[in-house]
């Protein structure tokens, strides 16, 4: 195994782990916002189900990263790929943004497959129809997500105050479904960190097909979840409490509509045309968390702090020039700095 290739993979378990310290959070903050459980607790669940979706479905994804957007990223293409996301994203999460790391990701490869036009000048090295559905997930998920999680919070309202559960039982429902959302993101999210090495494994010899996505999977797996662990904190605050005040039931309704939209952007895409599409987990969490918000308070002023939704969307816009770019710069820093078709 070649020394750049040593590095990459070093990368994205850095990668990994700027994702657990930014996403994973986003769950975590879910379950301490709404008071149903200690951080710790969050986190050991959270952790235990992110490892088993990203084994058993993140090759889903994994593919699109690795060969769908670009037919074959080269090395130096994987490896700038991970440099601009890692940049970007890390900056991100020492403001306590939750920035989406599948934007991340998504945008600094397209930065390095325009990088390839321009070098090539064939435009086939890039599918723009994959890209052009991604960027409609984008769109389309938060605002799904902020619907759903509006009219599924007000309906288990109506339906708790005619027979009100014990409240044992709606935490415990919490969990579980945050156990979903965690597999969800598992499968959909672990791709954004070595998802790009999939064709430099594959051509380097040392695993093909779903044996390096699974192997892939795993190294991303366990980063993400040590991210979570040591750095996650700040984020989840910033889910959980900053932008509205969640209850158990908003709590519920979170984790319901974002692991059943993250789970569904990962299976059916892949079903239908071989590629999961790597929505942002981070769109779909902040959008649910704002629909709880105006349905719990009837006013977007009252359920939501604006100046910080605001500054996220800020965030969200920024990400895609800044990450394509980066992701451009670095390939053709890499290719005069080690050699390179």
């Amino acid at each position: 195994m070649n020394a750049l290739l040593l590095t990459g993979l070093a990368l994205a378990a850095l990668y990994a782990i700027a994702i657990g310290a930014n996403d994973m959070a986003n769950i975590i903050g879910v379950l301490v916002g709404g008071k149903v459980t200690s951080y710790k607790i969050a986190v050991a669940v959270f952790t235990s189900s992110v490892i088993a979706g990203a084994l058993l479905q993140g090759h889903m994804v994994i593919k699109t990263l690795g060969r769908g957007i670009v037919k074959t990223l080269d090395i130096h293409g994987a490896v700038a790929a991970s440099l601009a996301a890692i940049l970007w994203i890390i900056i991100a999460s020492r403001l306590g943004l939750p920035v989406s790391t599948s934007q991340s990701a998504v945008s600094s490869v397209i930065g390095v497959g325009l990088a390839y036009i321009l070098k090539k000048w064939e435009w086939s090295l890039v599918d723009f129809s994959v890209i052009n559905k991604i960027l409609i997930s984008w769109l389309a998920s938060p605002a799904l997500a902020m619907l759903l999680a509006a009219i599924i919070y007000t309906s288990l309202n109506r339906l708790l105050e005619k027979k009100a559960p014990k409240e044992g039982l709606i935490k415990a429902l919490a969990v579980t479904l945050a156990g979903w959302d965690g597999y969800s993101f598992g499968a959909n999210d672990v791709a954004n960190a070595t998802g790009v090495y999939l064709a430099v494994m594959e051509v380097a010899g040392y695993s093909r097909g779903i044996g390096a996505s699974v192997l892939l999977a795993l190294l991303g797996a366990v980063f993400i979840a040590l991210g979570g662990v040591i750095m996650g904190r700040r984020v989840a605050e910033t889910v959980g409490f900053k932008i509205t005040r969640l209850d158990p039931v908003g709590s519920i309704s979170s984790s319901l509509v974002s692991a059943s939209s993250t789970w569904l952007f990962t299976t059916i895409p892949y079903m239908v045309m071989g590629y999961g599409i790597p929505v942002s987990t981070t769109y779909i969490t902040v959008g649910t968390v704002m629909g709880i918000g105006v349905a719990k308070y009837r006013s977007i002023k009252r359920g939501l702090n604006v100046k910080l939704v605001l500054t996220i969307l800020s965030a969200w816009v920024l990400t895609l020039p800044i990450a394509a770019l980066l992701g451009m710069c670095f390939y053709y820093a890499l290719v005069i700095l080690f050699g390179g078709a």
